[in-house]
């Protein structure tokens, strides 16, 4: 079988992910001015979220699940959003300065034009909570060091205390840099990062809470944790694309940027000063300020507040086309799923795949994958070294166990629970997401170039 043909090209941070180089914004070729693309690609399925975007397109697929998490909480507050995460929320470089002069005097804030986002700001604006509005309120559902468990551990949990005090209708939600140092290896922590991140938006989506996700900082602090980063952006993306809720990638929005929108510490991100002696000024949207890490996540993450506004309270239509045509093929071994991008993420289920292959003798240990499984078909015009991720998690009242294999020429060459690097030679490959025994269901797979220079990914 031959799947569409694809140059893997393992680019560095610079590349962001995507297919084509950025420009001195870190939008791809091509992109419109808010990151996103508009391909005329008709939504006539769950929307795929582009790898070098950095934000994912609400189209009208995404306002649909918007709109249904909405409605499962009718008594929460429409012009309210949480925050949670770590130090990235907890600094007031994040929102604060769009609570606008009432309440932060301090700040200079330049929309550069950018007029249509005033209804939005003023929206918020009235939302007070305790006397401040959503943009500069401390959150109890943040603090600096902390990881998706920490916000859902306690009883109540810092989470369920932020809903209560607040009735949002939005959140967003940014954990993973303190997330990737809680197990032994990178890799080791994706698992309880997926579980924790899930659990954590499913009592947001239970609530009628509308989440919006949050990626990684790049990371110049440790060159292994570097590496791993886009690993952990297309995971965290893979996750909102599984939930169709809007997404924003830090990784890709702060790459391009000098230094690549990091502090001196490597790990926080940098903001616009006032050359003229003054302060912090993360919310100038000029293109000067917009060569800073903080002013890029502020508009980024106020023009999803603001789509997402329109379409779930304003029932406006969806403001974006879906960017990457839907995935072809049924996942089977005689029509696979096609890979047609890298990196590549896709939402899937083994339950209702075919029961085709009981085993993989050429790499396994007698395992049972005797359950169903889902087949991907991957073509190289040149050999590429590769990162291979299965997530999943259990359903309700069942265990969810699915594993990974890689195949050339017909025959496993590696197999895992989580975590495969390969390098692959050119030609026609298979990817088969199988199930251990019964334990079928949902999953997620995420396909990644190695970085350049890892000792370990390909290997």
């Amino acid at each position: 079988m031959r799947a569409v043909a694809l140059v893997v090209i393992a680019c560095g941070a610079a590349c962001g992910g995507g297919t084509d180089a950025p420009d001195a914004a870190g939008r791809d070729a091509g992109a419109a001015p808010d990151g996103t693309v508009d391909a005329g690609i008709t939504d006539d399925g769950p929307t795929r979220y582009p790898a070098g975007a950095e934000r994912s397109p609400v189209t009208p697929a995404v306002v649909a699940r918007l709109r249904a998490i909405a409605a499962a909480g009718p008594a929460q507050r429409d012009d309210v959003f949480l925050k949670a995460g770590a130090s990235g929320t907890v600094s007031a470089r994040f929102l604060w300065c769009l609570a606008g002069p009432a309440h932060q005097p301090g700040y200079v804030i330049d929309l550069d034009g950018r007029a249509a986002l005033e209804p939005t700001l003023a929206h918020f604006r009235a939302g007070l909570v305790d006397g401040d509005t959503p943009f500069d309120r401390a959150t109890l559902a943040a603090e600096v060091g902390r990881t998706a468990a920490w916000a859902l551990a306690g009883d109540p949990s810092p989470l369920a205390q932020e809903l209560a005090a607040t009735t949002p209708r939005f959140a967003f939600v940014n954990y993973g840099t303190n997330d990737m140092e809680a197990a032994a290896s990178y890799g080791a922590a994706l698992a309880p990062f997926w579980r924790n991140l899930n659990a954590l938006l499913d009592q947001l989506e239970a609530a009628g809470v509308v989440p919006i996700v949050t990626g990684l900082n790049p990371r110049a602090d440790d060159a292994e944790a570097a590496r791993w980063v886009p690993t952990w952006d297309s995971v965290t993306r893979a996750l909102a694309e599984a939930r169709q809720v809007p997404y924003l990638s830090l990784y890709v929005a702060s790459s391009p940027l000098a230094d690549q929108g990091l502090g001196g510490d490597g790990l926080h991100g940098n903001v616009y000063v006032d050359p003229g002696g003054g302060g912090d000024e993360p919310c100038v949207f000029t293109a000067e300020g917009l060569g800073f890490n903080y002013n890029v996540r502020n508009l980024r993450s106020v023009e999803l507040l603001d789509a997402a506004r329109r379409v779930v309270v304003a029932g406006e239509a969806a403001p974006d086309a879906p960017v990457v045509p839907a995935l072809a093929g049924e996942g089977t071994a005689a029509a696979p799923y096609v890979i047609d991008t890298l990196p590549f993420t896709h939402a899937g289920d083994t339950r209702g795949g075919e029961a085709a292959r009981d085993g993989y003798p050429a790499c396994d240990a007698g395992q049972d994958e005797s359950g169903p499984e889902r087949t991907y078909a991957l073509h190289l015009d040149a050999p590429a070294a590769l990162r291979f991720v299965v997530l999943d998690g259990d359903a309700p009242g069942a265990e969810v166990d699915v594993d990974v294999h890689v195949l050339v020429d017909g025959a496993c060459v590696e197999r895992a629970d989580r975590l495969v690097d390969r390098t692959l030679p050119a030609g026609d490959h298979l990817v088969v997401v199988d199930t251990f025994g019964a334990a079928a269901g949902a999953y997620a797979l995420v396909i990644q170039p190695c970085e350049p220079g890892d000792p370990a990914c390909g290997s």
